[in-house]
């Protein structure tokens, strides 16, 4: 009777283990389409039986000993930071697509058409210095340009604001994939606990949930002995075990815009973000957006000084009656290239001169007036600027406004101009005129508030054509007209085209390395997960194969089951 109760325990352990065999190779079929899913494998191991006759051991059967993943944590490693690089990069690259359109003439603000067309107004000019309507076209292609400069600022700075705005609702992501991970581990742990077989389904869902989360920022994973999973950011861990430390984001104000940042709402620890869609975003704001900003509001500064300091030294149809200056003062009685002084564009020693012209005899009197700041004695104040111009200036009185400008006004019957002694040209060597906004061009100091002067738009006749304030004389507007091609001490050097063209070239250069960088990206992701896919993934051939061989032993041992049977009856038969 021994023999044939080990026949069964033999029968039943194959009849068992057969059948949960046939359930994994079933749900790895049923599961094929989950991208998600991680082939399982039933081990199979045999019984020890017990001794027969000649002590020999023919074995008990077999045990259904363990299902197991196939999956290689160092590949999905791998896989996960792939995933983040190539999140990063494509991210930046829909948002340099962007920017570039910004520097475009047809799509964009078109700086750099119409930057050109400016130079050639002046072009225009210096041949007709009389025709006003050239000095209108002058006026408006001013307006034009700066308006322009206006319209690309306000579109990177917009752009930045709406990548920073994102920011926000992507780490409210991550922290609740975050959450999830740290329930996940529970679960897993409590299931897995004091059992010999992983919570197969449960591991699974974990994994896809650590797959996005590293598509948001880059992230380490260490298993733990119970199951759980430590992940980290860096070097400070997000998820431990069950418990997961919630991530926000912080909006501060860095000067004019709004940066948002990453940090952990126990500590407020700011986490530094290497990759993912998060650095995506932090490099396209700072990079691509607000980066290009800086970059346009020192051409517009350079456009501004480059022809304030030219145009200041040039006279108009007519002379000046009456003129404020567009930049005010912090304080009226400090050096005025002191940062007390907060002129955006300080002066420097030298001097300038003043020529009254009597309106009834035409007779000009030239005046210079000295510039002292070199930092020795008593420098040049604006109060001071204003004594000495009233000391000496016959014809025309200076004064400072309530908001610290500087305004000049002639006495009746005379009118005033800049840059010549009556005979000849006289340059502002201190520049303060352009400092102050006096017989200038442009208002403002950037790209935001770039403007032509006021006084300008209200008579385009003082444009600053001439040199010697003579009838068709246009030797001050081919100065302005050569700005574009010659070379701006504040731009290291570079023209003024030449810079924003070199602006729009390091964009392009930019986008192009950010498409190769999704380009080598996707085709390492796409290898990765080719490799996952020969390990983790359901070969339905292969499948079908193992799912006849069980349905063949589950069927061998039901014919065996029913041998025995028969040998029992036999046996009990013969006893009776």
């Amino acid at each position: 009777m021994g023999l044939l109760n080990s026949a069964l325990q033999i029968g039943r352990s194959a009849l068992l283990s057969y059948q949960g065999a046939l359930q994994t190779v079933g749900n790895n079929i049923s599961s094929a389409g989950s991208p998600d899913y991680t082939r399982l494998a039933p081990q199979l191991d045999p019984l020890q039986g017990s001794l027969v006759a000649n002590d020999l051991q023919p074995g008990a059967g077999v045990a259904l000993t363990s299902i197991q993943r196939y999956i290689d944590e160092a590949l999905e490693g791998r896989l996960r930071l792939a995933i983040g690089g190539q999140e990063q990069a494509a991210t930046r690259q829909v948002n340099l697509v962007q920017v570039e359109s910004y520097f475009d003439d047809l799509s964009g603000a078109g700086v750099g058409s119409v930057l050109i067309e400016f130079w050639s107004r002046f072009d225009e000019l210096q041949n007709n210095p009389e025709d006003l309507a050239v000095r209108d076209l002058v006026v408006s292609g001013g307006a034009r340009l700066a308006d322009s400069l206006g319209t690309l600022r306000s579109q990177l700075a917009d752009l930045g604001a709406d990548i920073d705005g994102q920011i926000a609702d992507v780490v409210a992501q991550a922290d609740d994939l975050a959450r999830q991970i740290a329930n996940l581990n529970e679960q897993i742990s409590t299931t897995e606990a004091g059992r010999r077989s992983q919570a197969t389904a449960l591991r699974d869902q974990r994994d896809a949930i650590l797959r996005q989360l590293s598509q948001i920022l880059d992230i380490t994973v260490r298993e733990q002995p119970d199951g759980s999973l430590n992940v980290y950011a860096g070097s400070e861990a997000i998820v431990q075990a069950a418990s997961a430390r919630q991530l926000i984001a912080v909006q501060s104000i860095d000067g004019e815009f709004v940066r948002s940042s990453i940090r952990f709402a126990d500590t407020n620890q700011q986490l530094q973000v290497r990759g993912g869609r998060l650095a995506g975003l932090i490099e396209a704001r700072e990079q691509d957006a607000y980066g290009q900003i800086a970059a346009v509001d020192r051409l517009a500064e350079a456009i501004i000084s480059d022809v304030n300091r030219v145009h200041a030294d040039g006279q108009g149809r007519v002379g000046f009656t009456s003129v404020i200056g567009d930049y005010d003062m912090l304080d009226t009685d400090v050096a005025l290239n002191s940062t007390a002084a907060g002129l955006a564009f300080p002066p420097q020693s030298g001097s300038f001169y003043v020529t009254v012209a009597d309106d009834a005899t035409g007779t000009p009197v030239a005046y210079r007036i000295e510039i002292d700041l070199d930092g020795v004695g008593t420098d040049t104040t604006l109060q001071s600027l204003v004594d000495d111009f009233n000391s000496q200036v016959t014809g025309a009185t200076a004064s400072i406004t309530s908001d610290n400008r500087l305004s000049i006004s002639a006495d009746a019957g005379f009118s005033f101009t800049f840059g010549y002694d009556g005979q000849t040209a006289r340059s502002d060597t201190s520049h303060v005129l352009a400092a102050l906004g006096i017989n200038t061009f442009f208002s403002g100091t950037d790209a935001s508030s770039i403007a032509v002067s006021q006084t300008l738009r209200d008579r385009p006749s003082l444009v600053a054509a001439a040199s010697v304030f003579l009838p068709g004389d246009g030797l001050n507007a081919g100065r302005l007209a050569g700005l574009g091609s010659a070379t701006s001490d504040r731009l290291g050097d570079t023209s003024l085209v030449g810079f924003f063209n070199s602006i729009s070239n390091s964009i392009a250069v930019a986008g192009s390395a950010v498409n190769a960088d999704v380009e080598a990206s996707s085709s390492i992701l796409t290898s990765l997960q080719a490799q996952k896919e020969s390990i983790s993934g359901v070969n339905l051939d292969e499948e079908a194969i193992a799912l006849l061989k069980f349905q063949r032993a589950f069927q061998g041992a039901t014919r065996f089951i029913s041998v025995v049977d028969d040998l029992l009856s036999e046996l009990i038969a013969l006893i009776r």
